[in-house]
């Protein structure tokens, strides 16, 4: 495990850093450090699983398959497939290494790096790989406030804006502090027209959300129920002129999603349509909101949406949906470059869609 967690500490400040990431001089440290992870994660699959850690397997095999995907983008040149990739893979990475059952949000971990040297966007992009949420949206936060920051690097002004607002609406679900950071938005003299005009419409759908009746969907399923409402809503909104507040609705299902798929584990004796759904409408939140997304990327809940519910409609939905999105992401000015694995990887999930009615 330290072997594991010193090629996590390599990685990390570069993961959160996307102009770093970038930079050529890093390259050659990153693919090595990536595919030192993906082989020891490899080998973590092999150990015995912790008594008191029952996700264990699963996050195991998730951590395996995700940074085989890592070292596969890397080859490829895609650069910004494998950075959200391996981003989300480092979130596997601290569940494990943490040891910690008490829940998703940790309030400080020492993982022998200083992020403060980093701009607000890093900073908050490290401290949200490693599920520090608090600390991400005191970071992301002060670089929205900061006229300076947003003069100097408008991209990670914005990009630190949004993050703030996913976090406070996702993880925190609460419409007051969603509702601070588009008064930052608005209140920084350096936001651009198109930002203001967005933040004006977040608030709007903030403000629907805190008037909103308590306990209107009720029962096992109710947050699942209520998910399914807010995509519908979120749709019709990115049909009309108020495109942007449908971004508060994905998230806002996208938590409901995350809490009823907890509460609701696979292997459980239940409906596994209702799961399928879930998965399903959980790949769609995600992949709209993939830039702000720390927690599990689109095409995992699309996969698991085929394995809970094969042959069905939903799962060939699913499929779409994940080939769509695999096929973009190996896409590139040169065309499609595939590599075999994932085409192997692509059929084998079609069939198991389709079944015998695979087109």
């Amino acid at each position: 495990m330290q072997e594991l967690s010193g090629a996590l500490n390599a990685l990390l400040p570069l993961v959160s850093d996307k102009g770093q990431f970038d930079d050529p001089k890093n390259a050659a440290a990153i693919d090595t450090a990536t595919l030192r992870l993906k082989n020891l994660s490899h080998q973590v699959r092999k150990l015995d699983k912790p008594a008191a850690d029952p996700a264990y397997d699963s996050i195991a095999q998730m951590l395996d398959e995700d940074l085989s995907r890592a070292v596969s983008a890397l080859k490829n040149g895609q650069r910004d497939y494998a950075r959200l990739t391996v981003r989300e893979s480092i979130g596997y990475c601290i569940q494990c290494h943490t040891q910690t059952a008490g829940g998703p949000s940790f309030p400080k971990l020492d993982l022998g790096f200083d992020p403060s040297k980093m701009s607000p966007l890093a900073q908050g992009d490290y401290y949200a790989a490693t599920r520090q949420f608090d600390a991400a949206l005191g970071a992301y936060l002060s670089g929205v406030k900061d006229s300076n920051y947003a003069k100097k690097d408008m991209f990670g002004w914005e990009r630190a804006a949004a993050s703030s607002l996913a976090i406070s609406v996702r993880f925190k679900e609460s419409p007051k502090e969603a509702k601070s950071i588009t008064r930052a938005i608005i209140s920084n003299s350096q936001s651009s027209p198109s930002m203001r005009e967005a933040a004006q419409s977040w608030s709007s759908s903030i403000d629907r959300w805190s008037r909103e009746k308590k306990n209107k969907f009720k029962g096992e399923n109710a947050r699942l129920d209520r998910a399914e409402s807010l995509i519908a809503e979120a749709d019709r909104a990115r049909e009309s002129k108020a495109a942007r507040s449908g971004d508060i609705l994905f998230l806002r299902a996208s938590a409901d999603l995350h809490k009823w798929l907890s509460e609701h584990p696979a292997g459980e004796k239940r409906d596994g349509a209702s799961r399928a759904k879930a998965l399903f409408l959980a790949g769609r939140a995600a992949e709209e909101l993939r830039e702000l997304n720390f927690w599990t990327l689109h095409e995992r809940y699309y996969e698991l949406c085929i394995d809970a519910a094969p042959a069905t409609s939903l799962a060939q939905n699913c499929f779409k949906l994940l080939n769509d999105s695999v096929l973009m992401g190996y896409t590139g000015s040169s065309g499609l470059s595939l590599p075999p694995e994932e085409s192997t990887r692509l059929a084998k999930l079609k069939f198991k869609a389709f079944g015998d009615k695979t087109p």
